[in-house]
């Protein structure tokens, strides 16, 4: 799991989130995947203004194929508020769990911590330098944490 959460665990906290998962989709719709995606990727969560010129543009492509409809129907179907929470449920899990994220995002990086101490079979690895976006920000250190979990 990278950059991953178990969801969120009170009722009241989830439903919060749920509605301002809808208010997000609701200005999805109203300002178009175009506005939109300039205001995500300036944004603290997936903001590329510290990558490369090459890089923020492939990203950028990769992200423009999204229609507003379709990221506000992801965001309503598959946002946090839409989640069950699952956390209480890892230390069922009979198989080996990666959790992974970036040590520039707090957040989720104790999440993640958190996520692999609930599993019985749980290892957490943060990766130095990398934020929210592991996949994009250290794919060579993501590449090889994966590869040594899996061979390990």
């Amino acid at each position: 799991m990278i950059s991953a959460s178990p969801g969120i665990a009170g009722d009241a906290a989830r439903a919060d989130r749920h509605a301002r998962d809808e208010a997000l989709a609701h200005h999805i719709d109203a300002v178009g995947s175009e506005a939109f995606l300039d205001e995500w990727l300036d944004g603290p969560i997936a903001g590329t203004g510290h990558l490369a010129d090459n890089a923020r543009r492939r990203d950028r492509a990769v992200r423009a194929v999204n229609t507003s409809s379709g990221l506000a129907a992801a965001l309503r179907g598959l946002g946090q508020g839409a989640q069950p929470y699952v956390g209480d449920r890892l230390g069922e899990l009979k198989l080996p769990l990666l959790t992974v994220s970036g040590s520039e995002d707090p957040t989720y990086t104790e999440l993640a911590r958190e996520m692999a101490e609930a599993a019985p079979f749980g290892t957490h690895v943060s990766i130095d330098g990398a934020g929210h976006n592991v996949i994009l920000d250290a794919p060579q250190a993501l590449t090889s944490t994966l590869t040594d979990f899996v061979l390990g």
